[in-house]
């Protein structure tokens, strides 16, 4: 399990080690992750901080990406943009899976001057591209989906609302959809990934596929399809009405 770290707080993740090639879930590499609080000010965290933080997102999505990208079929979208995609390690995993597919990776311009750094030699970079913004405030790129990895659960609900309209907004009716990669709570007991996620949020907030189904449906999405991965992240798929 992982944590992340968000303005504001000081609970992190940093990998002890680098990943081994022993061969894991779903044929990914393991690696170690260390939990531990670091009592320093988010401002004082360098270079170095952020690409260890991006390190963990990366290998964490490695492990998850096999899973989330095949929990529907998305053959029939040929393009996607990835919003916080961060080290496109969820984008890699959906051009191999979708030969069809080119995915643009949108993330803070401090994200993407360190993306190059996780990019496997002779990777094939042509159907996967990088750019610089913020999703909350900058237009979004056009797509026919948009995926959100780990994003929803830790937004305040006003941010919440404005990003998931500009989602609906920038969809073509009947034809687009987007994406979460996220942990669903159980209706009825408790996700044991749960405690561990919410220990590294702020303002945000865990939701079960009930709430997920209403929160997207009030932003024009139907056909809300949610699916248990057995692994760090569920995914679920809306399409814009």
């Amino acid at each position: 399990m992982f944590l992340e770290i968000r303005d504001g707080s000081s609970q992190i993740v940093l990998i002890n080690g680098q990943p081994n090639v022993e061969s894991g879930h779903n044929g990914y590499i393991n690696f170690t992750i260390v939990i531990y609080s670091l009592n320093m000010p988010i401002g004082s965290k360098g270079p170095e901080f952020k690409e260890r933080f991006m390190r963990v997102v990366h290998c964490t999505l490695r492990i998850a990406a096999g899973d989330i990208v095949t929990a529907f079929d998305l053959s029939k979208y040929s393009s996607a943009c990835d919003l916080g995609g961060c080290t496109g390690a969820l984008a890699r995993e959906l051009v191999q899976t979708y030969p069809e597919m080119k995915v643009n990776v949108l993330d803070l311009p401090e994200v993407i001057a360190h993306s190059s750094k996780f990019q496997p030699d002779g990777w094939d970079s042509s159907r996967v591209t990088f750019t610089s913004g913020n999703f909350l405030e900058d237009p979004l790129p056009e797509a026919d989906l948009f995926i959100l990895s780990r994003v929803l659960h830790d937004l305040p609900e006003g941010k919440l609302n404005h990003l998931l309209q500009k989602v609906s907004e920038a969809c073509c009716p009947g034809r687009s959809a987007v994406l979460i990669a996220e942990i669903v709570l159980d209706e009825d007991t408790k996700d044991p990934r749960g405690p561990l996620q919410s220990l590294s949020m702020s303002d945000g907030k865990q939701r079960s596929g009930t709430e997920y189904k209403k929160l997207l449906e009030k932003h024009g999405f139907n056909s809300v399809q949610i699916r248990s991965t057995g692994n760090l992240l569920d995914a679920i798929l809306a399409v814009k009405s």
